[in-house]
C-alpha cells in the first residue's frame, strides 16, 4: 500500500495487487493504481481484498461493517464482468454498502470484449442503483460500457486511470535533455521475449543516460533478458513492492517502453515518456490522452509529441476525477445515522 500515511477511512478496497498463493505474478502496476487511489482519496482503507479471490462470508461481514467498497483497476471490463471470481447479483445482494468502480478499464483483447453479457449488464446497472457514478479509464472503456447501458451514459464518467493524476507533489515539466541522469526502460516479458528485446536494445542506442534501469513490473524469471540488458549497461529492478518502483520513477528523467502504468506514472510526474505498443490498452490510452505510440527510433512523432497539450488533457480529466472522488468521500466520511 502507499508509503504515505493518511487517516483511516470507513471503506474497503478490492485490488488485483494482492495475490493468493499460486502461479500468478505480482504486477506492481496494480500497486500503482492502489497507491494513486489512496492518495487521491487521502484516506487509507480499513480492509483490503484481492480481486483474484472469491469473497467469503467473513469478507462480506467485514465489508458490511464499512460505508463503501471501492474496486480499483485494472483491466476488468470484459463480456463476462466480475469484481472477484464468482461475483454475481447474489453476491451484491449480500453486500449492504455501495460498490464503486474506480478507473476500471477495457480488457484489451477483442475476443473477450464483443459486448457485455446480459448478466454483466445487470450487475453494472445494479451498482449504479447504489452509487451514481462508474469511473472508467479511457474513451474505449466508456464506449464499451455505454453500449450496454445507453440510458445511463451520464453516470459513466471518464476519469482516466488514477495513476495518470498528479499525487506526489512532483512536476518535472516534461523537460527535454540531451543527456539524462536516469533512463528507465520497461517491457512486458510474460511471453515472446524476442519481441521485447528490441525495446531494450533500441533504448540503449537511442538515448544518452548516465544511469540505465530495466524495470520489470512482473518478474517472470527471464534471466537471459536480465543478463543481456546488463551487457548493455542496464541495472535490472525486480521486486514485488510497488514502492521500490515508485521511488525509482520519482527520480527519473526519461522513460521508454510498453508497461502502461509506468507510462501513466511518468505522465503524472511531468516526466517525458514514450510508449511502445503491446495490445489494445496502449492504443486506447494513446487515443484518450493524445500521445503517439512509438514503433521505431528515431521517430519524428517523438519530436512532435506535444507534452504541453498532453498535460492539458490530463489536467482536464483531473477535474472529472476530483468530482468522482468527492462523491466517494461524501459516502465514506458522512457520519452514520444514530
Amino acid at each position: 500500500m502507499t508509503d504515505v500515511e493518511f487517516p483511516a477511512g470507513d471503506f474497503a478496497v478490492i485490488t488485483p495487487y494482492l495475490l493468493p498463493p499460486g502461479p500468478k505474478r505480482v504486477n506492481v502496476g496494480d500497486g500503482f493504481i492502489l497507491d494513486s487511489a489512496i492518495r487521491l482519496l487521502r484516506l487509507r482503507p480499513r480492509y483490503l481484498f484481492s480481486s483474484r479471490v472469491s469473497l467469503t462470508a467473513a469478507d462480506i461481514e467485514q465489508i458490511n461493517s464499512t460505508r463503501l467498497l471501492l474496486v480499483v483497476g485494472a483491466n476488468s471490463l470484459k463480456d463476462d464482468f466480475e469484481i472477484t471470481p464468482g461475483f454475481s447479483l447474489r453476491t451484491l445482494a449480500a453486500l449492504q454498502v455501495p460498490v464503486v468502480l474506480m478507473g476500471v478499464g477495457h480488457y484489451g483483447t477483442p475476443q473477450q470484449t464483443r459486448g457485455l453479457t446480459a448478466e454483466s449488464t445487470q450487475l453494472l446497472r445494479a451498482l449504479l442503483d447504489r452509487f451514481p457514478y462508474l469511473s472508467v479509464r479511457c474513451d474505449a472503456s466508456w464506449r464499451y460500457v455505454a453500449n450496454a447501458l445507453p440510458d445511463r451514459v451520464e453516470s459513466i464518467v471518464m476519469t482516466s486511470c488514477p495513476v495518470v493524476h498528479a499525487v506526489d507533489g512532483i512536476d518535472a515539466g516534461f523537460l527535454a535533455r540531451d543527456v539524462v541522469e536516469q533512463l528507465v526502460v520497461t517491457v512486458t516479458d510474460r511471453n515472446d521475449i524476442e519481441s521485447q528485446w528490441p525495446i531494450v536494445y533500441t533504448a540503449a542506442r537511442a538515448f544518452r543516460a548516465r544511469r540505465r534501469v530495466l524495470a520489470l513490473h512482473q518478474d517472470f524469471g527471464n534471466e537471459r533478458l536480465w543478463r543481456a540488458a546488463e551487457g548493455l549497461g542496464f541495472e535490472v529492478l525486480r521486486s514485488t513492492d510497488c514502492n521500490d518502483f515508485l521511488a525509482l520513477y520519482r527520480a527519473t528523467e526519461l522513460h521508454f517502453g510498453n508497461r502502461l502504468h509506468a507510462h501513466l506514472k511518468y505522465l503524472s510526474l511531468g516526466v517525458r515518456s514514450f510508449c511502445t505498443p503491446f495490445d489494445l490498452r496502449q492504443t486506447y490510452f494513446a487515443e484518450s490522452l493524445g500521445y503517439p505510440l512509438i514503433t521505431t527510433v528515431p521517430d519524428p512523432a517523438m519530436d512532435r509529441c506535444d507534452f504541453g497539450e498532453l498535460a492539458r488533457r490530463r489536467d482536464a480529466l483531473r477535474s472529472v476525477m476530483d468530482e468522482f472522488v468527492a462523491a466517494v468521500r461524501a459516502v465514506i466520511v458522512t457520519p452514520r445515522a444514530q
